[in-house]
């Protein structure tokens, strides 16, 4: 997983409050099932970002299987964004996101997608969406497709993180990257 940029400062994404209209319409063009919320109890020996090793892990202890699908996340006003992600279904049907979370959310919001199965050689990038039109955020979310465009020529199976860019492509994304800085600064004068 390769994730947009991180926001600095304090966390801004967390999982949707409630699941109103927007969100609805948002998971609504990534997958038919109906978005629930999931407690997150991280397992002892989980690590952050594995949450597909975490969830089959899970499963192959206590039984069940990891379900795949959706982390859906909002920045209020702002954006919402969908990274591909992986829960564990207990035995008895239930889900739980047994993957730490940064900022520590009690819950996420989790949408299933049985077309989303892991597939190590397949990357899935995050989807975004503005939220309620807004035009700061739908040109943030463009500059940040065009910076994936790039890096996505170096993503390998299994890669993490990714190597240091070859002298080209870190003048094509420095602009990028130096735009995207800008318009996350005024996303966040709100």
């Amino acid at each position: 997983m390769i994730p947009t940029p991180a926001p600095t400062g304090p966390l801004v994404l967390g999982p949707p409050d409630t699941i109103d209209a927007a969100t609805r319409a948002f998971c609504a063009t990534i997958s038919p099932a109906e978005p629930v919320y999931v407690p997150v109890q991280p397992a002892p020996a989980a690590k952050f970002i594995h949450c597909f090793e975490n969830s089959e892990t899970e499963a192959a202890r206590h039984g069940g299987a990891a379900a795949y699908g959706w982390a859906i996340w909002h920045w209020p006003g702002r954006y919402f964004e969908a990274e591909h992600h992986a829960v564990w279904r207990t035995p008895e049907g239930e889900l739980i996101d047994v993957t730490p979370q940064t900022g520590a959310p009690p819950r996420i919001l989790f949408l299933p997608d049985p077309d989303a199965v892991y597939d190590p050689a397949r990357y899935r990038r995050n989807i975004l969406a503005p939220d309620a039109g807004n035009a700061t955020a739908r040109e943030y979310i463009a500059l940040a497709a065009a910076r994936r465009d790039i890096t996505d020529l170096y993503w390998r199976p299994g890669m993490l993180v990714l190597p240091l860019f070859d002298p080209e492509d870190q003048q094509r994304i420095a602009p990028i990257e130096a735009r995207m800085a800008e318009l996350l600064a005024m996303l966040r004068a709100g």
